[in-house]
């Protein structure tokens, strides 16, 4: 069995192992084990799919499973929108020289925070990069500051 099936193929897999289940001569009836194995379809697949269709009875009109992803919606580890609106504001400010310092004043607040985070975040929020500042030789060097 092929990785991608369309919605179609999905739900006629699903329908095929449902009726097998739950045929009418009660001599030929399998388990769902035995019938997902005669499609070639984990019991996992074929539990979540029905689910799926059992919620969502327009599914079953229509003739098709849908793909619906099991990804995360939202990274779990992703900084809560509070502590990252608050660590632009002390970008913003002025006291503080890098992320680090920042890093340890929100810790002292009491919000765990690496470094690293605080610095990703800045990137991400424009307030984090490369100035070119004059060296004391005169030459312009590169420099990662909080952009201000």
């Amino acid at each position: 069995m092929s990785k991608q099936l369309s919605a179609e193929e999905r739900f006629q897999l699903v329908q095929a192992v449902y009726s097998a289940v739950n045929h009418s001569d009660k001599t030929k009836r399998k388990t769902v084990t035995q019938a997902c194995n005669d499609v070639g379809l984990p019991r996992s697949t074929y539990n979540r799919w029905k689910k799926w269709l059992d919620k969502n009875p327009e599914w079953v009109k229509k003739g098709a499973v849908p793909t619906e992803s099991r990804t995360p919606k939202r990274n779990g580890r992703a900084l809560p929108t509070e502590v990252r609106q608050r660590i632009e504001d002390m970008a913003r400010s002025g006291p503080y020289a890098n992320p680090s310092k920042i890093g340890k004043a929100l810790n002292e607040e009491g919000i765990t925070v690496s470094d690293n985070a605080v610095r990703n975040n800045l990137e991400a929020a424009g307030l984090y990069g490369y100035r070119t500042v004059t060296g004391s030789d005169g030459k312009p060097i590169k420099k990662k500051v909080i952009l201000r």
